[in-house]
């Protein structure tokens, strides 16, 4: 049997690495407490980057074909240069995408955004009632207003993505979140499972079971909330649910730490993903494309025959690979076996014919703009095929496979009154 698309021999034929998308945390500084957070924000850090080396670092993301900027914190508003710093990104033919708690978004920072070329707003909200995301998140009124954030960047047109961390503190209110997002017209839904890093050391992860039983109830969600999209983050076994069980959404996730994927603190410190706090090199002290291109950590990230134990001989690894984040926090080792994962490998390869696009499906594939996301649709949507038995690739393939494939130009603003949780997800109440 044929190895996986993209492999030979069970191993990735990839031979070109580039930081297609890097997270960055512009400051420490932040107006919430949350007791989850991985940078332990608050006061800002005694030396954050300048304005100027942000520039120069963004020179060098350019230049190493990095397409997509995720500006975060802290709370990135709270920088004063922050308008400077994403409008040379997006004016380097970058898309800029923010990450913030909505508490100081209004509608002149909204209109502030747009002129400086963010495409989208990531709005943390971890609970539809007040009260229990106030208490967590440390701020009085923070659920009002980063509420009122999601409506006022929805009305400026700017595309909104509800980010919630999920816990035992929310577990059962997951099918509650996913239809308040869709009635605040959000364009993605995504879920982070928490890794015990930073500030979350101290709180309980989910056990792998109620991980396994969550991540099946996002695979068979997406088609329930189309256009909307319903991705998983820090879970990358959720390829491996929806390959099981025939499902979409086989572009999500996939752990890119070090691959594709990386992220650089306040004070120029380089690592693999935001979640592992293992720094790899600094900005200050060599440049960001010698760090990307040699640092020993992320040329062994690069190789999935370094993985061990059930990840190193799952027949997925290619497909998933396991959070190396959740490695390095539990063992210490970012190349051990995912505990987040309770997956036992069968040795079985997995069966891979060859695939056929047909005209139309790949002229819209080859619409996606961004080549890190097109790439990555393309094999999701193969994966999808073969987990069908099906070696064409049509235009109803893309549907299925793909749950924003019919995704409007501009939503309008969902109703917000109050709607019924559907039956389906009854069980996980």
């Amino acid at each position: 049997m044929n190895a996986l698309p993209g492999t030979k021999g069970g191993m990735s034929t990839q031979t070109e690495f580039r930081p297609s998308l890097v997270s960055w945390n512009l400051t420490k500084r932040c107006n919430l407490r949350c007791p989850h957070c991985y940078l332990e924000a608050g006061v800002k850090a005694e030396h954050e980057l300048s304005t100027s080396e942000c520039l120069a670092l963004i020179d060098e993301m350019a230049g190493l074909g990095t397409e997509m900027l995720i500006l975060t914190g802290g709370e990135p508003l709270l920088r004063k240069d922050i308008y400077d710093i994403a409008s040379y990104a997006s004016g380097r033919g970058i898309w800029v995408v923010m990450g913030t708690n909505g508490v100081l978004v209004n509608d002149l920072v909204a209109t502030k955004m747009i002129e400086c070329g963010v495409r989208g707003v990531g709005i943390s909200i971890d609970s539809t009632d007040p009260a229990v995301h106030n208490s967590f998140r440390g701020g009085p009124h923070s659920w009002e207003q980063s509420v009122r954030a999601l409506e006022v960047c929805r009305a400026q047109g700017l595309e909104v993505l509800v980010q919630s961390t999920v816990m035992d503190l929310n577990y059962s209110e997951v099918p509650r979140l996913l239809e308040f997002a869709r009635q605040l017209g959000a364009w993605s839904f995504n879920l982070y499972f928490l890794v015990q890093t930073g500030r979350g050391q101290q709180m309980n992860d989910l056990t792998a079971a109620r991980t396994e039983e969550m991540l099946a109830f996002l695979a068979e969600s997406q088609e329930r909330y189309r256009p909307m999209l319903v991705r998983a983050k820090c879970a990358p076994h959720f390829k491996r649910i929806a390959f099981e069980a025939g499902l979409g959404g086989m572009e999500s996730g996939g752990c890119m730490a070090g691959t594709e994927y990386c992220r650089i603190t306040p004070e120029g410190e380089v690592t693999p993903c935001p979640y592992m706090a293992l720094p790899v090199g600094n900005i200050r002290e060599r440049s960001f494309s010698e760090i990307w291109q040699s640092a020993p950590e992320l040329l062994a990230l690069r190789d999935p025959g370094q993985l061990k134990g059930r990840c190193g001989r799952c027949e997925y690894k290619e497909l998933c690979g396991g959070c190396r984040c959740r490695a390095y926090a539990r063992f210490g080792d970012f190349l051990e076996e995912d505990p987040g994962c309770s997956y036992e490998p069968t040795g079985a390869a997995i069966a891979a014919q060859e695939i056929l696009w047909s005209g139309e499906a790949r002229a819209r594939l080859e619409r996606i703009p961004i080549t890190f996301i097109r790439q990555k649709v393309e094999r999701g949507v193969e994966a999808y095929a073969r987990s069908q038995s099906s070696r064409w690739i049509t235009e109803e393939i893309m549907r299925r496979a793909l749950a924003g494939f019919e995704r409007p130009p501009a939503f309008q603003l969902a109703d917000r009154s109050p709607q019924a949780v559907p039956a389906a997800v009854e069980r996980l109440l």
